[in-house]
């Protein structure tokens, strides 16, 4: 009996072996003919899939602030007792309201070498509550999950979503021309500055707070080395670009050298938010030239407000366009129509142009001058495009709620409708100095507001950030205990009513002066970038900032950052901010002083960047601040801001 099982166990050895290697063998050769070779463990890559990959970023912000005085809230500002309380002295808030995404995963894949798709998903907080209502109902302590049992009960960290849908593009080659394909999620593209395209100004900012897309370099040291010598710093594909959801159609190489596109889907400002049935079209036809191009486009919208879609809101927009250079001076001019289509309003075109011309280099290569003309009547509607609407309350879009409307403050370069003036730039460079200045004048057309809004230069994003505990739940309406403060995108402006009920056409003039710094000594670790600003508006033309009680408001500030790098992975950082904004008595009065505004601000900061790892990072941003408006007792708030961000990118 022994025996006989040795056998049998020498002989199932044998069996299994020799079988199963013979029919591992006999399987091979099949899949070598008709099947794939990944298996478990792949040996070559499948010629089914071409690529796929996926990568991202992760972004932890935390924000600490507690506040010395907060005179915003009061009777008029609701505030939910059981989450926050009036004039709260500290606050910690973990995540960035600004609805930018914790985690990002991006991911895309390539069937074929002309066929490609992507999608991104993102974490958005982590946290739910009735701050606003984006952040879902608040979650009450019962119902959430405990350390015994994380995985029932109602979890704060719910919200993983798909944040641009899932895009599709393909290309192919035909007699006639080369086309690409864009179609479904959310594709960021442009065409021309006054039909699709985001305003990109001449890079006259301060960088002490980071934006939530700035990239991470090999060092830390390399984003102020950028904003230094080239002017800017990495932008990713959104920047000067708007999203668009539906199908593009592009094609180059066509007959007589032409290049078009086509679009027709929504956008974020109509049919992304919207949930009146309507529709978003245009596109563009370009010839190459000498040294540019010349070309038309288009940018339509239709919004239906009745259920038999009879009663149509919408806009038309058609320009011809031209970059080209004339003895070395680059000439970029666009000029058309548009209308605003809406039963309230009749149905007339009006002129649109802009015209920008840029000298070549001058004095040895050191300075650079342009100047730029623009007039754009308040019949043109366009709020996907680069100039501002202050004429006409858009039915069809949501963002008359959370941008300045009427008689806006703007910065030199940045266009708004019922407008017309000219701008002048320059950029110099001496040694280590560079500079950047530009001024401005501009004139209304029509006088249609008795409305004028302006912004705060400095402690701008703090400002952004007050609504959390004193603003109100509403952050998109006037509020603040006096009712003029609007929170937008990380910025706030402010309403001034003139005292004459009755609109006149108003005047605005600018100045703007950066000068950048990077000294030989210190061993070329130190930067230094100074930002000063000049504004007013009043009833006269001026070609200059008016700076008496002639103006309704001006406005000065001035702005200077140190950046110390001791190493590549370690760099120190300081910020100092002084702002200034006085009114005239023609505008609104305090019921008790029966003075006008008189508002001063300040920002003092400090911080360190520090690389912990390869695409790795650490930015922390301390920050004292203070503004008071002498007239309007209750229009003050004084404090401190502490912020950490770690982010990564793989």
């Amino acid at each position: 009996m022994h025996k006989q099982m040795k056998k049998t166990i020498l002989f199932l050895a044998y069996f299994a072996f020799f079988g199963v290697s013979g029919f591992a063998q006999n399987n091979q050769d099949v899949s070598s003919e008709e099947t794939s070779d990944i298996g478990l463990f792949p040996k070559s890559e499948s010629p089914k899939l071409y690529t796929f990959k996926v990568n991202g970023e992760y972004r932890f912000l935390g924000t600490y602030t507690h506040y010395n005085t907060l005179g915003l809230s009061s009777e008029n500002t609701v505030i939910d007792p059981g989450n926050y309380r009036d004039n709260p002295t500290n606050n910690l808030f973990i995540g960035d309201d600004s609805q930018m995404p914790t985690l990002t995963l991006r991911v895309s894949g390539r069937p074929s070498k002309k066929t490609s798709w992507g999608f991104d998903v993102y974490t958005y907080q982590f946290m739910h509550g009735d701050v606003r209502p984006q952040y879902g109902f608040k979650v009450a302590e019962i119902d959430r999950p405990s350390i015994y049992d994380p995985i029932n009960g109602e979890r704060l960290a719910s919200s993983l979503i798909v944040h641009l849908g899932i895009n599709l593009y393909g290309s192919f080659e035909t007699k006639v021309g080369s086309f690409a394909l864009q179609a479904g999620g959310i594709h960021w593209t442009s065409m021309s500055d006054l039909t699709l395209a985001s305003y990109k100004g001449y890079n006259r900012y301060n960088v002490f707070e980071r934006a939530p897309w700035d990239p991470i370099d090999s060092s830390v040291e390399r984003r102020y080395f950028d904003f230094y010598k080239r002017g800017n710093i990495s932008q990713d594909a959104r920047w000067g670009h708007k999203p668009f959801t539906g199908l593009i159609v592009s094609g180059s190489n066509l007959p007589g050298g032409l290049t078009m596109k086509a679009m027709v889907g929504k956008t974020d400002l109509y049919g992304g938010l919207s949930n009146l049935p309507n529709i978003a079209y245009g596109g563009q036809l370009r010839k190459g030239t000498l040294g540019g191009f010349i070309g038309i486009n288009t940018f339509n919208n239709h919004t239906y407000t009745d259920s038999l879609n009879q009663d149509v809101l919408g806009f038309n927009i058609t320009t011809l366009e031209s970059h080209f250079s004339v003895a070395k001076f680059n000439v970029k001019m666009e000029l058309g129509a548009g209308r605003y289509i809406s039963p309230d309003y009749s149905k007339a075109w009006g002129e649109a142009l802009h015209t920008k011309i840029k000298t070549p280099k001058l004095a040895d290569d050191k300075l650079t001058l342009e100047a730029h003309l623009f007039r754009i009547a308040p019949e043109v509607i366009n709020n996907n495009s680069i100039f501002m609407n202050s004429s006409i309350k858009d039915g069809t879009s949501t963002e008359d709620l959370n941008l300045p409307f009427a008689s806006s403050m703007v910065p030199i370069g940045m266009m708004t409708n019922n407008r017309q003036g000219i701008n002048l730039n320059a950029e110099a460079e001496f040694d280590d100095l560079k500079l950047s200045m530009g001024i401005g004048s501009s004139t209304e057309l029509e006088a249609i507001s008795e409305i004028i809004t302006y912004g705060h230069p400095v402690n701008a994003l703090t400002r952004s950030r007050i609504w959390r505990w004193a603003m109100g739940g509403n952050p998109i309406t006037a509020d603040g205990p006096y009712e003029r403060y609007s929170v937008t995108y990380r910025d706030v402006y402010e309403t001034v009513k003139l005292q004459d009920t009755i609109p006149i056409k108003k005047s605005f003039s600018g100045f703007e002066l950066q000068a950048k710094y990077h000294p030989k000594y210190f061993g070329q670790k130190l930067y230094l970038f100074a930002l000063s600003k000049f504004s007013s508006v009043q009833k006269t033309w001026s070609p200059i900032p008016v700076l008496t009680d002639e103006a309704y408001v001006r406005q000065y500030s001035n702005e200077l950052e140190a950046y110390y790098a001791l190493n590549s992975k370690l760099v120190l950082s300081g910020y100092v901010g002084m702002e200034r904004t006085i009114a005239n008595y023609d505008t609104q009065q305090d019921i008790k002083t029966n003075r006008p505004r008189n508002q001063y601000g300040n920002g003092y900061g400090l911080g360190f960047d520090y690389t912990i790892a390869k695409n790795t990072a650490l930015f922390i941003r301390h920050r004292w601040f203070s503004f008071e408006d002498k007239n309007f007792e209750r229009d003050q708030f004084k404090g401190t801001e502490t912020i950490l961000e770690l982010k990564l990118t793989f």
